[in-house]
C-alpha cells in the first residue's frame, strides 16, 4: 500500500488568504485542522492546528506567514515509510506532493488504516505501549493557561479533570485552533486599561471549548481495539482510564511503533528469492559490520533492530536490485533505500553493492540523529 492509497483531501488556499477565512474553509473535518498553502499555484507549506497551538496574533494574519514545512511524501511512498516519517517527527499530517503540487495529505489515522489487516498488533496490550506520564488540567483552568501548558509540555491533547480527579473532557490543539483562533481578529487594544479580545477570550474557562465526547480505553484492552477506535473515531490519541480516572495516554505514534517493531530480531533480511538465499550469510556480515561501527556512536540496545528489504527484477539476463534498510533506535525508525534509477546507481546489478549503498544512506541519517541527540544533551546540561 502506498501514500496515494492512504491520502485524504485537504483544503488548499493562497498564501495571501486571511487566517480566519482559511480556518472557516478547512474546519469541516472533525478532530483535525489542516490546509495546504500555495504561492502562484506551487506548494509553499502547510498550516495545521499544531502550528496554531502557539499562535496568538490576529486572525487577519496572512497564512503565508504561518506555514510550516512538515515532511512530504510522494504518491508512491510506501505505507511503512509513511509511518516511519510520522515516528521520526511531530507532524500530524504529511502532505502528498507531486511535481510541486499538493494532492492531499496522509493523517496519522490514515497511516494506521494500512495496519488493520496486519497481525502486527495481534495479542498486544495497550499497557505495553501507553505513556504513563500524564499531564492534565482542571475545569477551572483558563484558555490562556491551557495554551501555556500545551506549549511548555509540547502537547496536542490533555484531559480535563473535576475536583474529584475524574475526567470530564479533553482539550486539544484542534479546539484551540477552531474555537479560539478565528475570533481574535479584533486584537487591537482600545486603551491602555482595556483588555484585548484575545485577552478576554484567554480568561474564559477551558470548559467553554473542551470536548466532552472523549475516546478512552483501559490499559488491559488490546492494541487492536485501540487501533480500531482511532480509525473509526478519527482521533490521534486515546485516554487510558481506570475507574473513571485517567492514568495515561496512547498516541497514534505508539501504535505505529508497535506495528513497525513487531520483529525484535537484531537483523532481519526479507525478500530474498530462492536462488538468492545463498547470499544471506554474507549480507548478515555486511549488517553486523554496519551495526558494530555505529554501536560505538549510538549505543544500540538489545531491542533495536536492522531490517533489509530486498527486491529484485530480471532485466534481460541480469537482475537489478533495490534494497531498503530500516533501523530502530530508542523507538525511532530510520529508513533509506538504494536509488532505483539505473543512471543514478549503476551498481545495483550487484546485491552486495546495493546493500552497501543503502546502508551508506542510512548512515547519513543516523549521523544527523546522533548529532542532534548530542546537542540536546548539551543544551539540557547548560540549563
Amino acid at each position: 500500500m502506498a501514500a496515494i492509497d492512504l491520502m485524504e483531501k485537504t483544503t488548499v488556499v493562497d498564501a495571501g488568504t486571511d487566517l480566519a477565512k482559511a480556518i472557516s474553509a478547512a474546519s469541516k473535518e472533525p478532530n483535525i485542522l489542516h490546509f495546504g498553502v500555495t504561492n502562484n499555484g506551487v506548494y509553499a507549506g502547510l498550516v495545521d492546528d499544531r502550528v496554531l497551538r502557539d499562535f496568538t496574533g490576529p486572525s487577519s494574519t496572512k497564512v503565508g506567514k504561518l506555514t510550516a514545512h512538515p515532511k512530504t511524501v510522494s504518491p508512491r511512498t510506501s505505507d511503512e515509510d509513511v509511518m516511519a516519517a510520522f515516528l521520526n517527527g511531530d507532524d500530524k499530517v504529511l502532505p502528498v506532493i507531486d511535481d510541486g503540487k499538493i494532492l492531499g495529505v496522509v493523517t496519522r489515522w490514515g497511516a494506521l488504516s494500512s495496519m488493520v489487516a496486519s497481525n502486527a498488533v495481534k495479542g498486544k496490550k495497550i499497557s505495553e505501549y501507553m505513556t504513563r506520564k500524564l499531564v492534565s488540567i482542571t475545569e477551572e483552568t483558563t484558555i490562556s493557561q491551557a495554551r501555556k501548558t500545551f506549549k511548555e509540555n509540547n502537547l496536542f491533547r490533555v484531559p480535563v479533570l473535576d475536583k474529584q480527579s475524574r475526567m470530564t473532557g479533553v482539550i486539544s490543539t484542534y479546539d484551540l485552533a477552531v474555537k479560539v483562533s478565528p475570533h481574535t481578529a479584533g486584537a487591537a487594544r482600545q486603551s491602555t486599561f482595556e483588555p484585548t479580545l484575545l485577552e478576554r477570550i484567554g480568561k474564559e474557562p477551558i470548559t467553554s471549548i473542551m470536548s466532552t465526547n472523549v475516546a478512552s480505553v483501559t490499559q488491559n484492552d488490546s492494541l487492536s481495539n485501540a487501533l480500531k477506535q482511532m480509525i473509526e473515531r478519527r482521533v490521534m490519541g486515546l485516554v487510558i482510564t481506570e475507574e473513571g480516572k485517567p492514568i495515561g495516554m496512547l498516541a497514534a505514534k505508539d501504535v505505529m511503533r508497535a506495528c513497525l517493531m513487531e520483529k525484535p530480531a537484531p537483523i532481519q533480511i526479507v525478500g530474498l528469492k530462492e536462488d538468492e538465499t545463498m547470499l544471506k550469510q554474507s549480507l548478515f556480515d555486511e549488517c553486523n559490520t554496519f551495526l558494530a561501527k555505529w554501536n560505538k556512536t549510538i549505543d544500540l540496545a538489545p531491542e533495536d533492530s536492522l531490517t533489509l528489504h530486498v527486491k529484485s527484477k530480471v532485466e534481460g539476463k541480469k537482475k537489478r536490485f533495490e534494497v531498503k534498510s530500516r533501523l530502530t533506535i530508542e523507538g525511532n525508525v530510520f529508513s533509506s533505500r538504494t536509488p532505483p534509477n539505473v543512471d543514478e546507481h549503476k551498481q545495483n546489478w550487484d546485491l552486495h553493492l546495493a546493500v552497501r549503498e543503502s546502508l551508506q544512506e542510512l548512515a547519513k541519517i543516523i549521523k544527523k540523529y546522533a548529532e542532534l541527540k548530542k546537542k540536546r544533551a548539551m543544551s539540557r546540561e547548560e540549563e
